[in-house]
């Protein structure tokens, strides 16, 4: 039994129930009082090193800090007289002689047993604190569980913050938006065929090395820069200018006059507002599905057949364009033709 004990029994049931339910105790609802104080007294101290900041037990642990009272040695009660009225004048002369005997021998001994009883009186140990042994037991399962959830939703709490906080989720929504259009996928292959046009047509020039680095091992390597002088000459200018008038201009002024989708949003919005009527306009220059069609066919035209625009660009200039962009003109085609799969689909979405 522990030093606390005494005040549970002191408690009431109800108490008790309460207790029980705020050390998460098991299986108390059919114990009687009884058996209640024992589980729960055990179950307090084996979670002592969890429950010991509770305040609601916060009586319960002080007593059962506190070390347990040793008991004194019970004394014996003189017998009560039950001799007789006659036989008392005969007692106070045999007690005398008694004592005057036991005067004389206690003297004579009391040397002889004095070392023996103090040789012989044991030492007493210190009590084990009930503190010490409750905190060497494990808590229970549903209390490691308790704490590991509560653990985990911290942890996930403060991700949540610093991604929010980040900005990320806005930006890549953002990203998403832009790019979620046939103009965006025409835009992006457009920048695939100019760098490698200018991969093809403005050299790299060596500036310098820098030394090799044994510290962080590495060797040395050379520094290359574009030469900008070739924009000065014919070489770049031929083929760059006849790779802009196969992929933009010639497509975009065949998307502008034969405009599909402008003929068809003007008969939507005859009866519009002035503001949709000039939003619809704009949104509508350029047909994208006429775009990609045209650009194919003049791809086709120019890099497969190798028209030269009746001798306006030479045959070096359209070979060079043809190698320089990605997949030749095949991948001309090609992207056209994703473009025109874009625009349909976009199409068939807005009806």
């Amino acid at each position: 039994m522990s030093a606390a004990m005494p005040y549970l029994r002191s408690l009431r049931k109800v108490d008790l129930v309460t207790l029980a339910e705020v050390s998460d105790l098991k299986d108390y609802e059919d114990l009687k009082k009884a058996d209640l104080e024992v589980a729960l007294d055990e179950h307090l101290r084996a979670n002592s090193s969890i429950f010991s900041g509770d305040k609601r037990l916060a009586e319960y642990y002080r007593r059962l800090s506190q070390p347990g009272r040793v008991s004194s040695p019970v004394k014996k009660e003189p017998k009560t007289d039950t001799t007789a009225p006659g036989d008392e004048t005969k007692r106070p002369s045999r007690r005398r002689q008694t004592k005057a005997e036991t005067d004389a021998t206690d003297d004579s001994d009391t040397a002889d047993k004095t070392p023996a009883s103090t040789s012989v009186a044991p030492s007493r140990t210190p009590a084990r604190s009930p503190l010490s042994f409750a905190s060497s037991l494990p808590p229970s399962p549903a209390i490691v569980t308790e704490a590991i959830d509560r653990q985990t939703t911290i942890v996930r709490k403060s991700l949540s913050d610093a991604w929010t906080a980040s900005g990320v989720s806005e930006r890549s929504d953002a990203l998403r938006a832009t790019l979620s259009s046939v103009k965006s996928i025409d835009t992006v292959i457009i920048a695939l065929e100019g760098l490698g046009l200018l991969r093809e047509l403005v050299p790299l020039r060596f500036l310098t090395t820098v030394p090799a680095l044994d510290a962080l091992r590495l060797p040395e390597f050379g520094i290359k820069v574009p030469d900008l002088f070739v924009l000065l000459s014919g070489s770049f200018w031929a083929p760059a200018s006849l790779w802009a008038l196969t992929s933009l201009v010639l497509p975009l002024t065949f998307a502008y006059f034969f405009n599909l989708s402008h003929r068809a949003q003007a008969g939507t919005h005859a009866y519009g507002t002035r503001r949709s009527t000039s939003a619809t306009a704009a949104a509508t220059s350029f047909d994208p599905l006429v775009y990609n069609i045209a650009k194919a066919l003049v791809a086709y035209l120019v890099y497969a057949n190798n028209f030269t625009f009746w001798d306006i660009y030479s045959p070096l200039s359209v070979e060079r364009v043809n190698v320089a962009i990605p997949g030749q003109w095949p991948g001309l085609v090609t992207g056209a033709v994703i473009g025109v799969v874009a625009s349909l689909y976009e199409a068939i979405l807005k009806k």
